[in-house]
């Protein structure tokens, strides 16, 4: 498996990213111990991990129900204006608050954005704010099954 640079990826590497998938606080001696190596080596390869764009970033995992917000909800939304980005979607997106995400996908909706209300009257105020923008489909979450730290990292890599 190759990196962005053409380096390749190794089991050690996959190693690395499973755990801090799982775990980002994870320490420098716990991921040595666990995968054989030296802490400089591993910071080592984090370091060439980060350089070449495969780890982008740290995070805290944030659950919104505990900060008050229990309501989660996928919103498709189809704009008005042909080229939504252009006329400033994103920042009418992060001025409504409670976006948690949006994405330009394929299909009769342009964007699906998840959103994180109070209650459904809070929900119902995002999505009569949205419909501003444009037409709008809304589905609300149930559970998660599947979440991105979940993810077998050798498996998402498979051909």
């Amino acid at each position: 498996m190759e990196m962005g640079d053409g380096a390749a990826l190794d089991a050690i590497d996959l190693a690395l990213l499973a755990r801090l998938a799982k775990d980002g606080r994870a320490s420098l001696t716990d991921l040595a111990r666990e995968v054989g190596l030296s802490r400089p080596s591993v910071a080592d390869r984090l370091r060439k991990l980060e350089s070449t764009g495969v780890i982008t970033g740290y995070a805290a995992r944030i659950d919104p129900a505990r900060l008050g917000l229990p309501l989660r909800a996928h919103v498709r939304l189809r704009p008005h204006q042909p080229n939504a980005r252009a006329h400033g979607l994103r920042e009418k997106l992060l001025a409504l608050g409670h976006v948690l995400s949006c994405v330009h996908v394929t299909g009769d909706d342009c964007y699906v954005i998840e959103v994180a209300a109070r209650s459904p009257a809070h929900l119902e105020e995002m999505i009569d704010s949205l419909t501003g923008i444009g037409r709008t489909t809304t589905l609300l979450v149930l559970s998660e099954v599947v979440s991105l730290s979940d993810v077998d990292v050798k498996a998402l890599l498979r051909p």
